[in-house]
């Protein structure tokens, strides 16, 4: 339906990168304490779920990166590995779950370790499972300090380690874990584990960190999705072995700071040809050219005393606009959303959030709690590294949804309600008061919370129905949205109604009302044929001003009550493209994160991942970055959790289309998504690609989103002439 017009100049076809981008450096650790000798032996219990077309092969991968060291004498690695139907060549066609004592080898495609025991097909989302996989690891290779690795899918405090064989639709909440872990240390005796570790994405959460702090000296997790390499086991495992008197703390440090740079598939050139098989240069993919992660270590004894912080500043929260905290809370540095496609993403870096705190409100109270959080922030993380991409990370998340968030993740009869899957957070912490507060004006008291549940003395605790009851709203209240905003658009002038392939037109506006976040251009297609409206193209509009806080930009559109708004368009389409201009595609680039131009914004496009191996299809997005060049794609299972997959030659992606279509039941029109073309993966991979946008008629809009992600719109109608 769009014919491809290309423009003629090479120059302004993106060329494709496909890798990630730079990462900056890591938070030395503290001083490591001394309660470890060189006499000390450990247990590192690897719980792999890996039954998941795209995680399993992820999973093996990791499984005989732990090879490259093997158990040792002071060092007892273990394994419980659940593999998918199907699934990789290389390590045999068994199925189902295995345990393994993990030894030595330096064949990167086989597993070779001693097998212990075939349990047949287990349900590892069950937490009965992780219970007597660790029960019986623990009993039959005691050791001074335990290590607990959970790798699978993860999605922060809402859990994850999905697992639909033989159970469909099985997975951890967040509590499940909490409960194991308490069950685990029960039965065993053992105090505490030593580390537990999250080899998952979106787990550095303070919500996570509460539910295991009780359980565990020191945890490891990242705050954004993880890349498919995931840890770097050969290095981390490599250090312990060498170094077992080292102490948890230490161990943390070791595994944030080999993350990706240390990883075998990043510094061996024949493992990092495996990681990047079929999917372009493999040499070429190195541990700077990786942007988009995150990686911390925890010390889970100090969580108590910044959940205590946090408190306060909860408290001192009530006494202020609390449109300013909606201002912190939409520009604070935030991760990849799993709750519903259109809502702005609700996992938000803590120091972030209190550093715009501290940039917009000047209540004393606010400053001394804010500032309180920051130190007690900057204790319990030891050790935090982060990618150019997220340079507002500081080790910890937190969940701070928008109004319409917050009424699916807080009702009664939700799915996913959030003070009941994390209810050891909701009775130390006064922060989901705070939501209920922020949102219905429901006040709380500093009684409501009690911080002794994270003690180890409470680590058998399991009952906080009292505190989520108490963080709920109370029945028939209202719900409102402090970051909503009063916005108009004043009708916009357009400069031209119809224009040329090499000509541009200018539309100019005002808008008015309070709390405005973001302003974009926003481009259709009309296609006569179906009588309906094609999303064609969206991208930010770049305030007069931007602010940058600890590397976060975000827009300053000033303090009157009135915004200019001048954009001027070129008809220009964006294609993607694997280099064959007769292999290009339409597709919608969505705008995602704000830079300070348009060179540092990100974009993303929606589809449908197929696996040519298998057929079978996962809902998945490419991120690309302002300069138009691919940098990872990402598969997301039926409950929104999201990993990295590694394209194979062959693999196809299937663009999503976006129409606004009219009916009788909806005259106003209906958003609706269809199957536009399909790329397939080989050498080459793919890039954004500019054409000259196909004669006919458009309409070109100015959109707000205010800072609870609304969306007001106005447009005008021009034509595109031959």
């Amino acid at each position: 339906m769009i014919k491809k017009d290309p423009i003629l100049s090479l120059a302004l076809v993106i060329a494709l990168i496909i890798s990630f981008v730079g990462t900056s450096g890591s938070v030395s650790a503290k001083s490591s304490d001394t309660r470890s000798s060189a006499s000390d032996t450990w247990l590192v219990m690897l719980y792999q779920d890996g039954d998941d077309e795209v995680i399993e092969e992820d999973t093996l991968y990791d499984f005989n990166e732990a090879e490259l060291v093997g158990s040792t004498k002071k060092v007892t690695i273990v394994s419980q590995l659940d593999r998918y139907d199907w699934g990789s060549d290389g390590t045999g066609e068994w199925t189902g779950t295995k345990r393994f004592l993990v030894t030595k080898d330096s064949d990167l495609y086989t597993i070779n370790s001693k097998e212990l025991a075939d349990l047949g097909e287990m349900d590892m989302g069950n937490p009965k499972t992780l219970i007597d996989f660790a029960t019986w690891a623990i009993k039959t290779y005691p050791a001074d300090h335990y290590v607990l690795m959970l790798g699978d899918h993860g999605a922060g405090w809402s859990g994850g380690w999905y697992d639909d064989s033989p159970n469909a639709g099985s997975f951890f909440k967040m509590q499940d874990i909490d409960d194991a872990l308490g069950t685990i240390i029960k039965k065993t005796g053992i105090g505490q584990f030593e580390l537990v570790a999250f080899d998952a994405c979106l787990m550095g959460q303070l919500e996570v960190m509460s539910a295991i702090a009780p359980h565990a000296r020191y945890a490891v997790a990242s705050e954004e999705l993880e890349p498919a390499i995931g840890l770097a086991y050969a290095s981390w495992l490599g250090a312990l072995n060498k170094n077992p008197g080292m102490t948890g703390k230490d161990l943390g440090k070791v595994m944030v700071d080999t993350y990706i740079r240390q990883d075998i598939r990043i510094t061996d050139d024949d493992a990092r040809y495996i990681y990047n098989e079929g999917a372009g240069s493999a040499k070429s993919v190195t541990a700077e050219t990786i942007a988009d992660v995150t990686m911390s270590a925890i010390d889970l004894g100090e969580v108590k005393n910044l959940i205590a912080a946090l408190n306060a500043l909860a408290l001192s929260l009530e006494d202020v606009d609390q449109t300013l905290v909606s201002q912190a809370r939409t520009y604070a540095q935030s991760y990849t959303s799993i709750f519903e496609e259109k809502v702005p993403n609700s996992y938000i870096d803590l120091g972030s959030f209190v550093d715009l705190l501290l940039e917009n409100i000047d209540d004393p109270a606010v400053i001394k709690a804010a500032k309180q959080v920051k130190a007690e922030l900057k204790k319990t993380v030891t050790s935090e590294m982060h990618g150019d991409n997220l340079p507002g990370s500081s080790g910890l998340s937190i969940f701070f949804p928008t109004s319409l968030l917050y009424k699916n993740s807080f009702a009664k009869n939700s799915d996913y309600r959030y003070s009941e899957y994390v209810g050891r957070f909701a009775k130390a912490s006064l922060w989901d008061d705070f939501l209920t507060y922020h949102y219905t004006d429901q006040p709380f008291k500093a009684a409501d919370a009690d911080v002794s549940v994270l003690n180890s003395a409470s680590s058998s605790q399991t009952d906080f129905s009292q505190a989520v009851a108490e963080a709920a709203p109370a029945a028939g209240a209202d719900i409102t949205a402090p970051g909503s905003g009063e916005i108009a658009i004043k009708p916009i002038k357009v400069s031209a109604k119809k224009i040329g392939p090499d000509g541009s037109i200018t539309l100019s506006t005002n808008v008015t009302g309070s709390n405005v976040a973001y302003i974009y251009y926003d481009v259709s297609y009309w296609d006569a044929d179906s009588g309906s409206y094609l999303t064609a193209d969206m991208g930010f509009i770049s305030a007069d001003r931007t602010k940058k806080i600890n590397g976060v930009y975000y827009p300053d559109w000033g303090s009157g009550t009135t915004i200019p708004v001048k954009y001027t368009w070129e008809p220009t389409l964006y294609y993607m493209s694997d280099g064959n201009s007769d292999h290009d595609q339409f597709a919608y680039f969505e705008p995602e994160f704000y830079g300070v131009d348009a060179s540092h914004n990100t974009y993303l496009v929606h589809g449908t991942y197929t696996f040519k191996d298998t057929g079978s299809q996962t809902d998945a997005v490419i991120r690309f970055n302002g300069d138009g060049a691919m940098q990872t794609v990402f598969g997301f299972n039926e409950q929104g959790s999201a990993h990295e997959i590694s394209p194979k030659n062959g693999d196809t992606f299937t663009i999503q289309e976006q129409w606004l279509e009219y009916t009788d039941a909806n005259p106003e029109g209906i958003y609706n998504n269809y199957d536009g073309g399909t790329m397939t993966f080989g050498k080459n991979g793919f890039s954004m690609v500019a054409y000259y946008a196909y004669p006919g008629d458009y309409t070109i809009g100015i959109t707000v989103e205010d800072m609870n992600g609304n969306l007001i719109e106005d447009y005008v109608e021009v034509t595109v002439t031959e």
